[in-house]
């Protein structure tokens, strides 16, 4: 029987690493289909949104994750499911129309915030949510506990944790192995009762080993553990080293060099315009640290000149509406933007954190990105066209190329077989560092053997400069 195979969805990033939200105990959370949660959201969410979800690998369940600024307003909103933008985009509004109904509950800016809102009962999807929402605390490390945030600690704690190893590492050790001249190290870690980091997974060479588990002794123990509504949680996180024989890697950083290509200020015509017309309450609300040192905005602009698809990074949603409705007020003209290039996303900083305060500078020269185009991409005017297209043309090519009949030679159970790809594009706009998660190793190797062969693409630019971009693919074979 002919094998159908199924492509997903595709997501990428040009700096970052895809992190999954499977560890939320519904169960903990009390879900019921008449709590008050359950009730709300039955009258904001069309049943007509219910009918096509795609659920987390051996989940049921669909969870809504949330964040809070210092003006107890709800940020970054995400969901554990996908391929159902509508339902995501209804959620979100109503999460916050109820938390602004709402104001007198209490929550916390160090905590990340999830309830369940919908699960799978006898084949159909209902709202079922969570009796309240589950605050989850990252682990206390001693360099990060002056951080407001979750987000900024969890970074520094990542951080903390890759450059400790980094450090410490005897990386030459691989010199003493013949015939190999790059090696890959994966550690994933969790954080125990009592503090101490434990590796719970390492795949490197033997050689490696021994000195990982004397290196994890010295590092520093957290004064106290991840906890999840005050019980104890099983944080967890991963680091990875990838380097050449007898090398050290490089530290994991943002391009220091932007700031002086870009050359943000306070005296350009922008950041004057800003300060004439943002509050000192605007400037304090920005929610700005060490760690989350930047508030940038983004935009396209059309045909006509005029810049649209505008957002920033904002933890402060009314911040946000008002930086977005003053630069709609601005002459776009007055910037000095050097490639207007179609489908470009420009960039500049808009408030940045120094010496202790926040402080407006914007770029006199502004940069920007541009995803990969491959094939008749070029045709598109947008960021999000280009995006779009190069997902389909990837999922066309694989489409025609993968051997269809493969898994029936292998002797597969029939069923949806969930497959996952990871590449990257990089500075010349070849594929690379392909990987790949499947049923079978035969499956791994045509999967690979394909994806060498995708044409080549005009690279991504980040800056002025091309840039290496990184992809992740999920996609079901499904085996009749």
């Amino acid at each position: 029987m002919r094998k159908q195979l199924l492509l997903i969805a595709l997501f990428y990033n040009f700096f970052g690493y895809s992190q999954s939200n499977q560890n939320f105990d519904y169960k903990v959370s009390n879900p019921n289909s008449e709590n008050e949660l359950s009730l709300y959201f039955k009258k904001e969410i069309p049943a007509t949104l219910l009918k096509s979800i795609t659920y987390p690998k051996n989940k049921t369940n669909f969870i809504v994750y949330f964040y809070v600024n210092k003006e107890n307003e709800p940020y970054y909103i995400s969901f554990d499911s996908y391929r159902n933008s509508k339902l995501n985009k209804a959620l979100k509004k109503a999460l916050e129309k109820y938390l602004k109904q709402n104001i007198t509950l209490d929550f916390d800016t160090k905590k990340k915030y999830s309830f369940q809102v919908i699960a799978k009962s006898y084949n159909e999807n209902k709202i079922i949510c969570s009796s309240y929402f589950v605050a989850e605390a990252t682990p206390i490390l001693e360099k990060c506990k002056d951080l407001d945030f979750y987000q900024d600690s969890k970074s520094c704690i990542n951080k903390n944790v890759y450059e400790h190893f980094k450090k410490s590492i005897n990386f030459k050790l691989s010199e003493q192995i013949k015939n190999k001249n790059k090696f890959d190290i994966n550690l994933d870690f969790s954080v125990n009762k009592q503090g101490f980091l434990n590796i719970d997974k390492i795949k490197a060479d033997d050689v490696f080993i021994s000195d990982i588990n004397t290196v994890i002794k010295s590092f520093p123990r957290f004064t106290q553990p991840s906890l999840k509504d005050s019980i104890f949680n099983n944080y967890k996180l991963k680091i990875y080293y990838k380097f050449n024989r007898g090398e050290i890697p490089e530290s994991k950083k943002f391009d220091n060099n932007f700031d002086t290509i870009f050359k943000p200020n306070s005296s350009n015509e922008f950041a004057k315009y800003l300060s004439e017309n943002l509050t000192e309450e605007d400037i304090q609300s920005a929610n700005l640290n060490r760690f989350k040192d930047r508030i940038s905005l983004y935009f396209e602009i059309n045909k006509k000149g005029n810049p649209f698809e505008i957002r920033t990074t904002s933890r402060s949603k009314k911040l946000e509406e008002k930086i977005i409705t003053l630069f709609k007020n601005y002459n776009v003209n007055n910037l000095n933007i050097i490639d207007k290039t179609k489908f470009n996303r420009f960039f500049t900083p808009i408030m940045v954190f120094e010496n202790g305060e926040n402080v407006i500078k914007t770029d006199s020269i502004i940069g920007f990105s541009r995803a990969p185009i491959i094939g008749s991409c070029k045709k598109v005017t947008t960021t999000k066209e280009a995006r779009n297209c190069f997902s389909r043309q990837v999922q066309i090519y694989f489409s025609k190329k993968f051997n269809p009949n493969l898994p029936n030679r292998l002797g597969l159970s029939p069923g949806r077989k969930r497959i996952s790809i990871q590449f990257k594009v990089n500075k010349k706009g070849k594929v690379t560092d392909i990987s790949c998660d499947a049923p079978h190793p035969k499956i791994e190797q045509e999967v690979i053997r394909v994806m060498k062969k995708l044409p080549k693409a005009t690279p991504a630019i980040f800056g002025l400069k091309p840039a290496q971009i990184k992809y992740s693919i999920p996609f079901t074979l499904i085996v009749e």
